[in-house]
């Protein structure tokens, strides 16, 4: 029988990316084991001097079990002290038995031949028929691909590598359709770019564009990865780059036609007067939320730094020298964000006080460190002090406010240009990326130096 594989190494096969072990089985041991005439187990790695280890040790151990079950010594085969029925599918009766199913299916969907197909299925029905009711529903749904939406979520998002703020909202949006898949009775494997678009029309076209847009994103991603997992099967000619079935179900929203007067809404900084009102009217919330919410403001109006970035900030990550304080920003939205930004001579006060009597990995604004999610906390309470105080600008058809907290940020980059700033350095300052298109700026000029970083900042008047 021929196996498929790409490297030919004893004992080894080599499916995809992964190492199995497949060792065949004595004709007097066939009946111990389901009586299946081969043993495959996954090895889960894909490095070949580790699978070489790996399959050493299960030859070892293997040998000398059949030799003893051959000789009477042994009624049962065991691994690790965990007997193992399917001699086809990756795993032993340890794994979970929707995990085991999906196994086996992968290992039908390999099979090079009907005799080889034959001995996965039997297998499979000799492991099924020992386990319990519940576990066998399981391995049969898993089997035939028959998972819930969110079968691997958790496994997709631990390994993403997301921000935690990206990775709760993916969350969401992937429960979102797997609550509507569960109401229909829908699976996994029943997703194809029919429901796909059953699903767009009916939950989300009638979102504002750039929501519907994280959706469609949020799926596409996971479906990527279920692709290259093998855990959705692709129709020919769609790749695993594509995110079939999510790709190109987007409706492009063409814009209406502009009449006179007509202007698009777009958000926009805060005005001189909503600025002061929102640092100089009596505080409408707890009293407790008073210096955190003030502060943050302050530093975001006065250095353009994104909220979380203000949020996340360590008392280490504040350096001084001859020049006065900086702020050390090492991690943020881009590559760009990882900066130096000069603390406004108006914010040293309160930095320096924030920062006494605390040690470097203390957050700058303590206030929020009980907090699961601090950026987010505060961005709710932020949303209530402001419609408290009469700063909002709420326009027909436009999903959010056009004044949020990011308005400190853009108030601080048109002050700075209304004071003769240039773009570049606003930029070095607030963490955009340099212009590519601009060969001399974007490509060979090195950024701002600290002189011209501070005298941007130091532009911006207390308001």
């Amino acid at each position: 029988m021929s196996v498929k594989s790409n490297r030919s190494e004893r004992l080894l096969v080599l499916k995809g990316n992964t190492f199995w072990f497949r060792q065949s089985v004595p004709k007097g041991v066939h009946q111990v084991i389901g009586g299946a005439k081969f043993i495959m187990l996954n090895l889960q790695t894909s490095n070949i001097t580790e699978a070489k280890h790996l399959r050493d040790d299960l030859e070892a151990t293997t040998r000398v079990q059949f030799r003893d079950i051959l000789r009477g010594r042994r009624v049962a085969f065991e691994f690790s002290g965990v007997s193992i029925a399917s001699t086809s599918t990756s795993h032993s009766q340890a794994l979970p038995a929707a995990l085991r199913g999906e196994l086996t299916r992968n290992a039908m969907a390999d099979a090079e031949d009907n005799d080889e197909l034959f001995q996965i299925v039997e297998a499979a029905e000799a492991e099924a028929d020992a386990m319990r009711p519940a576990q066998r529903e399981a391995f049969e749904r898993a089997m035939m691909g028959k998972v819930e939406i969110e079968e691997h979520l958790e496994d997709y998002l631990s390994k993403a590598e997301l921000a935690p703020k990206t990775t709760n909202e993916r969350r969401g949006h992937v429960m979102k359709l797997a609550r509507w898949c569960s109401e229909r009775g829908k699976t996994l494997d029943q997703i194809d770019r029919r429901e796909a678009g059953r699903y767009v029309s009916e939950e989300l076209d009638q979102m504002h564009p750039v929501t519907q847009g994280k959706h469609i994103t949020a799926l596409r991603q996971y479906w990527i990865y279920l692709a290259r997992r093998g855990h959705v099967q692709l129709p020919v000619g769609e790749t695993v780059k594509t995110g079939w079935p999510w790709n190109d179900q987007q409706v492009e929203k063409k814009g209406k036609r502009v009449e006179r007067g007509a202007t698009k809404a777009v958000e926009r900084p805060f005005t001189d007067t909503e600025a002061s009102t929102l640092l100089n009217s009596p505080f409408p919330l707890r009293e407790a939320y008073k210096a955190p919410m003030q502060d943050i403001l302050r530093t975001s109006l006065f250095s353009g730094m994104r909220q979380a970035e203000i949020i996340t900030l360590w008392v280490e990550e504040v350096v001084t020298d001859d020049d006065g304080l900086w702020f050390n920003i090492q991690q943020g939205k881009t590559d760009a964000a990882a900066r130096m930004v000069p603390v406004h001579s108006s914010l040293e006060g309160m930095i320096r006080a924030r920062m006494a009597n605390k040690s470097g990995h203390d957050m700058l604004f303590h206030e929020l460190s009980d907090a699961s999610n601090p950026s987010d906390t505060f961005g709710k309470r932020f949303k209530r002090y402001r419609e408290a105080l009469g700063v909002d600008d709420k326009q027909p058809g436009v999903r959010r406010s056009l004044v949020n907290f990011h308005s400190a940020r853009r108030w601080f980059a048109t002050k700075a240009r209304h004071a003769g700033i240039d773009k570049d350095t606003i930029a070095d300052v607030i963490g955009h990326r340099p212009d590519k298109q601009d060969v001399t700026f974007g490509r060979y000029a090195r950024g701002a130096s600290r002189v011209q970083l501070r005298g941007c900042v130091e532009a911006v008047k207390v308001v």
